[in-house]
């Protein structure tokens, strides 16, 4: 049980902070480090979450995570408010997104409630969460953002089951990504011709000639190809 002068203290922080211009807020956001001088770690919202015990036992590093298995410096936007540096982990298979927390009872990994993430960083790489639309639902990460156009790639990972010596293991794999772009507040996917044809009519020209032009460069580079389409289309 939290003491209670505690839950005082952060709700008077709590107010003192978001009575602050959201503006402000957002350009100079708080230092996870600072806040957590002031209050404990455990009483912000990056706590308000669901322990996570690993499911899968998993060997040869072939796992189910963005970059790494091991918790990356970054920033995450949850429950609207910001907080960084914080240590996170995506977790492809499941889209789920860990924090790593050092509490005063310990040292915990926590599944985030993925409704009330906005948005993270990790490593350079920009995710955003796409709630509005019920069939592309989930984590995705920003390869474009312009005034005109919004290019994400969700990435996947395959499971595969495997069994040395009645002993049960799992290893994972990059899976083909999928494509969505938001466009005049909508969101299309996106993998071919065609439907870039559907969403730019007027620009048939600019991009047959693309797609002739950049064969080797689709197959080799899809996330670059895609970028470069966007940035021609939008020219």
């Amino acid at each position: 049980m939290k003491i209670l002068s505690a839950r005082i203290s952060f709700a008077f922080l709590f107010l003192f902070f978001t009575n602050l211009h959201s503006q402000e807020l957002q350009e100079n956001p708080i230092p996870l480090e600072l806040f957590d001088q002031i209050v404990r770690i455990e009483n912000t919202s990056l706590a308000n979450g669901e322990e996570y015990i690993e499911p899968h036992i998993i060997r040869d590093d072939q796992h189910k995570y963005f970059l790494s298995s091991s918790f990356l410096k970054g920033q995450v936007t949850y429950d609207e408010q910001l907080y960084y540096p914080v240590l996170l982990k995506y977790n492809i298979f499941d889209d789920v997104l860990l924090v790593f927390l050092n509490t005063s009872d310990g040292n915990s990994t926590i599944k985030l409630h993925k409704n009330k993430i906005t948005s993270f960083r990790i490593d350079e790489h920009n995710f955003i969460n796409v709630k509005e639309d019920n069939d592309l639902k989930g984590f995705y990460e920003i390869l474009l953002d312009s005034k005109e156009s919004l290019l994400l790639k969700k990435h996947f990972k395959k499971i595969h089951k495997e069994l040395d010596d009645n002993f049960t293991y799992y290893r994972f794999e990059e899976d083909e990504p999928a494509y969505v772009l938001n466009h005049n507040s909508l969101y299309y996917s996106v993998s071919s011709r065609r439907d870039f044809l559907k969403i730019f009519p007027d620009k048939e020209k600019e991009i047959k000639n693309f797609f002739r032009r950049n064969k080797s460069l689709r197959k080799n580079s899809p996330d670059e190809f895609m970028i470069r389409l966007l940035q021609e289309i939008n020219q």
